[in-house]
Protein backbone atom coordinates (compact mmCIF):
# COMPACT_ATOMS: atom_id res chain seq x y z
CA UNK A 1 0.00 0.00 0.00
CA UNK A 2 1.09 3.79 -0.90
CA UNK A 3 1.63 6.33 1.52
CA UNK A 4 -1.07 8.15 -0.16
CA UNK A 5 -3.49 5.30 0.46
CA UNK A 6 -2.00 4.27 3.73
CA UNK A 7 -3.20 8.22 4.75
CA UNK A 8 -6.22 8.07 3.22
CA UNK A 9 -7.20 4.72 5.38
CA UNK A 10 -6.44 6.60 8.44
CA UNK A 11 -8.64 9.99 7.56
CA UNK A 12 -11.40 7.12 6.84
CA UNK A 13 -11.18 4.90 9.93
CA UNK A 14 -10.62 7.39 12.32
CA UNK A 15 -12.50 5.82 15.49
CA UNK A 16 -16.04 7.12 16.06
CA UNK A 17 -16.92 9.96 18.40
CA UNK A 18 -17.62 9.12 22.33
CA UNK A 19 -19.78 10.26 24.88
CA UNK A 20 -19.45 10.96 28.33
CA UNK A 21 -22.37 12.09 30.14
CA UNK A 22 -23.02 15.05 32.18
CA UNK A 23 -25.47 16.29 34.98
CA UNK A 24 -26.31 19.82 34.50
CA UNK A 25 -28.94 20.25 37.59
CA UNK A 26 -31.11 17.56 37.27
CA UNK A 27 -30.82 17.56 33.38
CA UNK A 28 -28.15 14.98 31.74
CA UNK A 29 -26.35 15.75 28.79
CA UNK A 30 -23.04 14.38 26.51
CA UNK A 31 -20.20 15.92 25.74
CA UNK A 32 -18.98 14.28 22.39
CA UNK A 33 -15.19 13.36 22.04
CA UNK A 34 -12.91 12.40 19.35
CA UNK A 35 -9.79 11.81 18.06
CA UNK A 36 -7.88 15.07 16.68
CA UNK A 37 -5.19 15.41 13.69
CA UNK A 38 -2.15 14.92 15.58
CA UNK A 39 -1.19 18.73 15.45
CA UNK A 40 -4.76 19.94 16.59
CA UNK A 41 -4.18 17.73 19.63
CA UNK A 42 -0.24 19.17 19.88
CA UNK A 43 -1.76 22.52 20.33
CA UNK A 44 -4.11 22.06 22.70
CA UNK A 45 -1.54 20.51 25.33
CA UNK A 46 1.22 22.75 24.19
CA UNK A 47 -1.34 25.35 25.58
CA UNK A 48 -1.66 23.59 28.47
CA UNK A 49 1.78 23.42 31.17
CA UNK A 50 1.45 21.11 33.94
CA UNK A 51 0.22 22.50 37.35
CA UNK A 52 0.90 19.82 39.48
CA UNK A 53 2.18 16.44 39.66
CA UNK A 54 -0.51 13.99 38.79
CA UNK A 55 -0.20 16.62 35.25
CA UNK A 56 3.85 16.95 35.20
CA UNK A 57 3.87 13.09 34.41
CA UNK A 58 1.18 13.42 30.98
CA UNK A 59 3.58 16.40 30.19
CA UNK A 60 0.12 18.78 30.61
CA UNK A 61 -2.82 20.07 32.81
CA UNK A 62 -5.39 17.59 31.17
CA UNK A 63 -8.45 19.67 32.70
CA UNK A 64 -7.38 22.72 30.89
CA UNK A 65 -6.72 20.97 27.98
CA UNK A 66 -9.95 18.90 27.93
CA UNK A 67 -11.92 22.40 28.21
CA UNK A 68 -9.66 23.47 25.28
CA UNK A 69 -10.58 20.57 23.22
CA UNK A 70 -14.31 20.87 23.81
CA UNK A 71 -14.48 24.85 22.71
CA UNK A 72 -12.48 24.04 19.77
CA UNK A 73 -13.89 20.23 18.56
CA UNK A 74 -15.95 19.25 20.78
CA UNK A 75 -19.73 19.26 21.10
CA UNK A 76 -22.68 19.26 23.66
CA UNK A 77 -25.55 17.35 23.24
CA UNK A 78 -28.99 17.26 25.11
CA UNK A 79 -31.42 14.94 26.30
CA UNK A 80 -32.47 14.39 22.44
CA UNK A 81 -28.97 13.88 21.26
CA UNK A 82 -29.23 17.69 19.52
CA UNK A 83 -26.59 20.04 19.53
CA UNK A 84 -26.38 22.67 22.00
CA UNK A 85 -24.56 25.94 21.16
CA UNK A 86 -21.35 26.17 23.09
CA UNK A 87 -19.81 29.20 20.64
CA UNK A 88 -17.60 31.82 22.71
CA UNK A 89 -19.55 35.06 22.86
CA UNK A 90 -17.46 38.31 22.85
CA UNK A 91 -17.88 42.13 22.65
CA UNK A 92 -16.57 44.18 20.23
CA UNK A 93 -13.05 44.82 21.93
CA UNK A 94 -12.74 40.83 21.88
CA UNK A 95 -13.30 40.38 25.61
CA UNK A 96 -15.55 37.06 26.47
CA UNK A 97 -18.72 37.98 27.57
CA UNK A 98 -19.82 34.32 27.89
CA UNK A 99 -17.76 30.90 27.13
CA UNK A 100 -20.87 28.25 27.94
CA UNK A 101 -17.72 25.41 27.60
CA UNK A 102 -16.19 27.01 30.98
CA UNK A 103 -20.24 27.62 32.24
CA UNK A 104 -20.17 24.11 31.79
CA UNK A 105 -16.69 22.92 33.47
CA UNK A 106 -17.45 24.75 35.85
CA UNK A 107 -21.12 23.50 36.67
CA UNK A 108 -19.81 19.91 36.73
CA UNK A 109 -18.48 17.83 39.43
CA UNK A 110 -14.39 17.17 39.45
CA UNK A 111 -15.32 13.76 38.73
CA UNK A 112 -17.08 14.57 35.28
CA UNK A 113 -14.29 17.39 34.75
CA UNK A 114 -11.95 14.36 34.97
CA UNK A 115 -14.31 11.96 32.76
CA UNK A 116 -14.17 14.59 29.81
CA UNK A 117 -10.68 14.90 30.43
CA UNK A 118 -9.59 11.18 30.38
CA UNK A 119 -11.51 10.40 27.41
CA UNK A 120 -9.80 13.49 25.58
CA UNK A 121 -6.56 11.66 26.69
CA UNK A 122 -8.03 7.59 25.79
CA UNK A 123 -8.68 8.83 21.93
CA UNK A 124 -5.62 11.38 21.27
CA UNK A 125 -2.59 9.64 23.25
CA UNK A 126 -3.78 5.99 24.84
CA UNK A 127 -5.65 4.34 21.70
CA UNK A 128 -3.17 5.38 18.97
CA UNK A 129 -0.34 4.06 21.56
CA UNK A 130 -1.90 0.92 21.46
CA UNK A 131 -2.42 0.89 17.59
CA UNK A 132 1.23 1.67 17.12
CA UNK A 133 2.22 -1.18 19.48
CA UNK A 134 0.15 -3.82 18.01
CA UNK A 135 1.48 -2.73 14.49
CA UNK A 136 4.73 -3.21 15.74
CA UNK A 137 3.63 -6.97 17.23
CA UNK A 138 2.05 -7.99 14.14
CA UNK A 139 5.17 -7.05 11.87
CA UNK A 140 7.60 -9.44 11.59
CA UNK A 141 9.72 -9.26 14.36
CA UNK A 142 8.76 -6.01 15.43
CA UNK A 143 10.69 -2.65 15.64
CA UNK A 144 13.55 -2.50 17.91
CA UNK A 145 12.71 1.18 17.96
CA UNK A 146 10.15 3.35 19.17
Amino acid sequence: MSFKDALAKARSNRPEPVLQAVAVGDELYHVEIRRLDGMDWAAITADCPPRHERDASMGYDSNKAALIACRRHGRLLDGDDEPVAMAVIRDDQGNVVDDPWLNLFNAISGTEADAIAALWWGQNVNDPNKHVVALKKASAGGSKTN
